[in-house]
């Protein structure tokens, strides 16, 4: 009976550990990561196809975006490890601030660079300054 025991101890000891482990990266309190999220809402006709795709919720209506890029400007966290994080969520990014309706004016086709402020306790996205960019913009 004893031998079965320590396994089983094992295994669970190291499932919870794991578990934990997947928001190590990101801290829970503190001040926001400032995040940029470059997103292009599809053209009529065309599809999102094998293209990662984020969802932005608004209040009540949730948006879906291509997600062209993204990046942080914080010395721990990078991007990888908020979208580990947040993708598991619909919508992956709830937004808020005064500039929260910029989701809703993207027009289809449009390619649009959102600088904000994340907060990995409840997923809020701050938008702080929104500019407009061609499709064709190379860095």
């Amino acid at each position: 009976m004893r031998n079965r025991l320590v396994p089983a101890t094992l295994l669970l000891g190291m499932i919870f550990l794991t578990a934990g482990a997947a928001h190590a990266f990101l801290p829970r309190m503190g001040p926001p990561i400032p995040t940029t999220v470059i997103l292009t809402k599809p053209a009529p006709g065309q599809t999102f196809g094998n293209k990662q795709v984020v969802t932005m919720g608004v209040g009540t209506k949730v948006y879906k975006f291509v997600l062209k890029d993204a990046y942080t400007n914080h010395l721990k966290v990078r991007w990888p490890d908020i979208w580990e994080y947040v993708s598991q969520f619909n919508p992956n990014f709830v937004v808020q601030g005064k500039d929260a309706d910029t989701f809703e004016k993207i027009q289809p086709g449009q390619t649009v660079t959102i600088s904000g402020a994340f907060a990995p306790m409840d997923r809020t996205f701050e938008v702080l300054t929104v500019e407009q960019s061609s499709p064709d913009q190379h860095y």
